[in-house]
């Protein structure tokens, strides 16, 4: 019998070794698995996904998709009882998936992934330290598979989100981002957004509701365009209850209180998905927004009965104060406020203000409070009302006046009487003078944005960075974050 020539032989050893090491395929079956996560049915998610894990252990598709379940379950109930088992298993999972002796795309996406998701867990319980180097990593590995893998496009989406954030950190913090490796901008950030969205390619629903949050964050004059998008991705899948939850959130903070509390009531609210308590908290200000202060102490009473973490729970007991004290109910209200310092943390911005006011232990200002809420919720005509109720004079406390003007101005803003908010804007600037007030950068801000629109672009930029001249507020992480952005702009 003759020998095979060597050439036959070498061409059947690579077929071999091909069908040994063939790259993942994100299958159908993985696309079911992750469409019931993205939904955050994880439950049926992770009982989809459980035999595929038992036939490939060592997927890294299937482990990635293993670790979203963890991921999500950490972010949205943030119980701090499951916190190290949770994180303790998408560690081993990353460890998996750098062990893998071949390390094709998938594996080095998964690498990435897992490892952004355990960083972000870390930042969400108060590890920074260490979910800085985490995300650090990831950042790394996704410019890794950017230039060997060029064409695998779902990487894009991640590292899209990482540069828009890179972007918007003020100039004295980027030289440190630099020496450890870390580039980018929110142009680029985008742009990759967009490409990830836009592509036949696994993960795409996902960006495109990271490139509608981003637009928000990052384009004020692009505003109602990412309402629309949200808007439209909600309608699109009605049985997602992330995509109703990104729309009640981006239409809350664009004061479309009716069309996000119109969200929420119509949210799906089947036991097959995550106990989302957090809901119930934005629920509760917008109806602290309408006026409707019986149905806001409600939603948050049932956000303190069934939320698990240690964020918001200062800001729901403020909330419930001013529900108590705007309805009448003085001894209740004083009860709330008593609470405030003695639970929770201050690492959001909503926390820290609820501290904050507690310590002060100001009079609550009636009219001027119920101004602020139906403002921030769009209802403008309500809010001048409230106004008109209070007189200010040269007598008037400092800050009571600043805040009157603060708040007369946004009301004239939200209605587009641009020329006429602007003097009122600087006044409370003026009144704010020597004291620690977020009134003053917030009115420069917003008067950068209406010298932006009145295409003053060197007025804009003058009072943007008066905005980030300001230190010690309890808005400052926001505020700075939005006049960063906005200078990249001009």
């Amino acid at each position: 019998m003759a020998n095979p020539h060597p050439f036959f032989m070498l061409l059947l050893l690579a077929l071999l070794h091909s069908a040994a090491v063939a790259s993942p395929v994100f299958t159908a079956r993985h696309n079911a698995v992750y469409q019931e996560l993205l939904k955050l049915k994880v439950a049926r998610g992770r009982t989809l996904l459980k035999p595929h894990l038992q036939q490939e252990p060592q997927n890294p598709i299937n482990l990635l998709l293993a670790n979203y379940a963890d991921f999500l379950e950490l972010c949205v109930q943030q119980d701090q009882q499951k916190y190290d088992a949770l994180l303790e298993a998408q560690e081993k999972r990353l460890q998996t998936l750098e062990d893998l002796p071949v390390q094709e795309v998938w594996a080095k996406y998964g690498q990435a992934e897992v490892r952004l998701q355990v960083g972000l867990s870390k930042v969400l319980f108060g590890n920074r330290l260490s979910a800085a180097w985490d995300i650090r990593k990831a950042y790394l590995k996704y410019r890794e598979i950017g230039e060997q893998h060029p064409n695998f496009t779902s990487y894009k989406k991640s590292l899209g989100v990482l540069q828009v954030l890179i972007g918007s950190v003020p100039d004295k913090y980027k030289w440190f981002l630099s020496i450890i490796g870390m580039q980018g901008s929110i142009k680029q950030g985008m742009e990759n957004l967009r490409l990830a969205a836009t592509a036949n390619a696994p993960f795409n629903q996902e960006a495109e509701l990271l490139h509608t949050v981003m637009l928000h964050m990052t384009a004020p004059d692009q505003e109602r365009q990412a309402l629309r998008q949200v808007e439209a991705i909600a309608t699109r899948q009605p049985d997602n209850l992330l995509f109703q939850f990104a729309a009640m959130h981006l239409l809350k903070k664009t004061q479309s209180s009716e069309a996000a509390l119109k969200t929420y009531l119509n949210r799906p609210k089947s036991q097959e998905y995550l106990s989302f308590p957090y809901l119930h908290h934005m629920a509760a200000d917008l109806y602290l927004f309408r006026g409707e202060y019986a149905q806001s102490v409600r939603e948050n009473r049932l956000f303190l009965q069934l939320h698990k973490g240690q964020h918001y729970l200062k800001a729901a007991n403020y909330k419930l104060y001013l529900a108590y004290a705007l309805n009448g109910h003085i001894p209740q209200a004083q009860w709330f406020l008593q609470q405030i310092p003695e639970v929770g943390l201050e690492e959001t911005e909503e926390d820290r203000y609820a501290a904050k006011y507690a310590l002060r232990q100001e009079p609550l200002v009636k009219p001027l409070m119920q101004a602020r809420l139906h403002s921030d919720g769009g209802y403008y005509k309500e809010a001048l009302q409230a106004l008109g109720q209070l007189q200010v004079n040269k007598f008037t406390l400092k800050a009571v006046q600043a805040e009157y003007y603060y708040r007369k101005a946004r009301i004239l803003h939200g209605t587009d009487s641009l020329r006429q908010a602007l003097p009122l804007y600087q006044k409370a600037i003026a009144l704010c003078q020597g004291t620690d007030l977020y009134f003053a950068p917030s009115a420069c801000l917003q008067s950068g944005y209406i010298y932006q629109e009145l295409r003053q672009p060197d007025r804009a930029r003058q009072y943007f960075k008066k905005a980030l001249s300001y230190r010690q507020h309890e808005y400052k992480n926001s505020i700075d974050s939005k006049a960063k952005i906005a200078l990249s702009d001009l």
